[in-house]
Order: C-alpha cells, then structure tokens, then sequence
C-alpha cells in the first residue's frame, strides 16, 4: 500500500476537520439589542440582590464558627 507524503495526509486530515467544525455550528437564538435602552437590557434583575443579602450572613456566621472552632 502507497503512503502519501506526510504534508497531504496532515492537509487532508486538517482540511476534514475544519469542514465538520464548521457544519456543527449554529446561528444563536438568544436575542440580542431587542431593548433600546442599554442599560435596561443588561440589568441585573433584583433576585440577585436577594440571594447577596441572604447568603452573605449565613457565610459570615458559619465562616466565625469554623474559625471559634480552629482556636487552640
């Protein structure tokens, strides 16, 4: 059996790879700019306040706990 010269095998190889890469992709769904106004659209929404002052204490105290706990 005929080997092809390492140069052809690697451009085939490559040539291979960068087609079914570019076959798998897809165009995005999320939509983007639908709001005129920058600022409204990339927003944090207020649950992510909620979850800061919620989690915040419950970290402060468990991490004042383990710390008491490590005293010698």
């Amino acid at each position: 059996m005929d080997k092809p010269p390492p140069e052809v095998a690697v451009r085939r190889l490559l040539g291979g790879f960068a087609r079914r890469r570019r076959s798998v992709r897809g165009h995005s769904t999320t939509p983007h700019a639908t709001d005129s106004n920058p600022n409204r659209e990339f927003a944090r929404t207020d649950q992510t306040a909620i979850w800061f002052f919620v989690f915040l204490p419950i970290f402060v105290l468990l991490y004042a706990i383990v710390e008491k706990m490590h005293v010698k």
